[in-house]
């Protein structure tokens, strides 16, 4: 009886435990998928999910948008031909013309303030609402 216990309780327990959860790879064939009005359609919110990106409500405004994450996140950077998105300063901002390097961004949100790298040169920062 005891043996019979014991594997119905570990029987339960293990129904308890949590499932895995799946997240979606960003890929490199990075493609911007943009919504046609405020709201995301059905169709529009299963194209941005279908590639690893997220529903978000975003900017001032706060329409949605399809935020996707890019596969070089992070990367050190001298110029935005060295990412999918653009080649960011990811510290304090420099003067406009000065050499720097930066990191990849992370994601494809255009929204906030930023200082893009090129050719080994900061641009002038550029804030987004």
């Amino acid at each position: 009886m005891r043996v019979y216990l014991s594997f119905a309780s570990l029987l339960v327990l293990s129904a308890c435990a949590a499932s895995p959860v799946q997240e979606t790879p960003p890929t490199d064939d990075y493609q911007p998928i943009s919504f046609e009005g405020e709201a995301a359609t059905p169709q529009e919110r299963a194209r941005c999910e279908a590639a690893g990106g997220e529903v978000q409500r975003a900017g001032r405004l706060g329409w949605e948008a399809c935020i996707q994450t890019f596969a070089d996140a992070g990367d050190t950077c001298s110029d935005s031909s060295d990412c999918l998105g653009e080649c960011r300063n990811t510290n304090e901002f420099v003067a406009d013309g000065a050499p720097a390097t930066g990191q990849c961004a992370v994601n494809d949100s255009p929204f906030g303030c930023h200082q893009t790298i090129e050719n080994g040169v900061a641009h002038p920062a550029l804030c987004v609402d």
